[in-house]
């Protein structure tokens, strides 16, 4: 069976010169997680095209990053697929009230005043892995998916006669990786059962055989496949809404 590329490694660009990076060092060693820390000392070390290149987190100290602290966050959400998580450490003087201002309206980044306890470093940093893992996971989803697509149509012309998939992520709707991926719960669920049966007809090559390995009726399947997306999300909230009323 054939391999997909190795993941990528968690990178943490950290731009401070008082020992923040030395920080989270310690704390990824402490939780057991592989991160490579990038210590710069200015923001333009971030930037730049000899840089640190794209991170999966970005740590910024308020006095290290001065007046291009705007510029830093501008550039982590340059690519709206692809923010890159931030805290910002305060500076403990009236820099601070400006820099909690800039970043207010920035989901993607978390300000984490001039004394940031170690637990509250420590979440953030799960929390900017998670993302990561989760934009691989998505990462390999469009991957597999794109060679199944692809070997379907060479077998189909006969141009090969059989096709080992990668090992990858299964092969469903990808997960959301930005907050405006992120759709109603029901309409997810559809989605999501929709692509099953589609993918269980197609591989059954049967009606019959497919709602037998779904483990549903075949008329129930049959009306699945005709109901609209729509009305069927539209039931299912009807049904949930019934089943939590007193």
């Amino acid at each position: 069976m054939a391999l997909r590329s190795a993941h990528p490694k968690f990178r943490l660009s950290v731009v401070d010169r008082a020992g923040l990076a030395g920080e989270f060092e310690s704390i990824a060693r402490r939780e057991g997680r592989t991160v490579e820390v990038v210590a710069c000392t200015s923001a333009l070390e971030v930037m730049s095209a000899g840089g640190a290149g794209a991170p999966g987190g970005l740590v910024l100290s308020v006095a290290a990053c001065g007046p291009f602290l705007m510029d830093l966050l501008r550039w982590t959400e340059s690519s709206p697929e692809r923010r890159v998580p931030t805290i910002v450490v305060g500076a403990g003087n009236e820099e601070d009230e400006a820099a909690s201002r800039i970043i207010s309206s920035r989901k993607h980044v978390q300000w984490a005043g001039a004394t940031p306890s170690r637990e509250d470093l420590a979440a953030w940093l799960l929390l900017a892995i998670e993302v990561h893992s989760v934009r691989v996971f998505r990462l390999d989803h469009d991957t597999v998916a794109a060679g199944l697509r692809e070997a379907r149509i060479q077998l189909f012309h006969g141009f090969i006669k059989a096709h080992t998939p990668a090992e990858g992520a299964p092969c469903g709707p990808p997960l959301p990786t930005t907050l405006e991926e992120i759709q109603p719960l029901r309409d997810a669920r559809g989605q999501f059962e929709r692509s099953h049966i589609q993918a269980a007809v197609r591989e059954c090559g049967s009606l019959k055989d497919a709602a037998l390995a779904l483990g549903i009726s075949y008329t129930s399947l049959w009306r699945r496949l005709r109901q609209p997306s729509d009305a069927r999300s539209d039931d299912e909230s009807s049904v949930t809404s019934a089943e939590g009323s007193p």
